[in-house]
């Protein structure tokens, strides 16, 4: 195997990341029509969705697609695991989701800042 083939993957999670950072931005934005403001930023290993106490934080090796989420809200936190793989599916510990979907469900946990579980572990 020489060293373009063992950074392809890499280089294919990096653009799966960027995608989920756009995603993020997207469905934040949508959300923030109902009258919550929504900070989201984002680097090549890591992403922040601020609203008002929430605050949504992803973490991402883009050599290993290793990755973490934690949701920090007053009085509560939550956090898990999750692999990105090539084709743009986030392995949760409970299963797969696809990238659109995982971006809904955190931005859903952070529009309703409840107690409800996340169901993304």
């Amino acid at each position: 195997m020489n060293d373009a083939e063992i950074g392809y993957p890499a280089e294919v999670r990096r653009h799966v990341w960027e995608s989920l950072i756009s995603m993020l931005r997207v469905y934040a934005h949508a959300a923030g029509i109902n009258g919550k403001e929504y900070e989201v930023t984002g680097s090549p290993e890591g992403a922040e969705v601020k609203c008002q106490d929430s605050l949504l934080s992803l973490h991402f090796d883009p050599n290993t697609g290793e990755a973490g989420w934690r949701i920090t809200q007053p009085e509560r936190e939550e956090w898990g695991v999750f692999h990105m793989e090539e084709d743009g599916t986030l392995k949760f510990p409970a299963g797969a989701k696809p990238l659109d979907t995982a971006a809904i469900d955190w931005i859903e946990q952070l529009v309703h800042c409840s107690s409800r579980p996340l169901g993304i572990s």
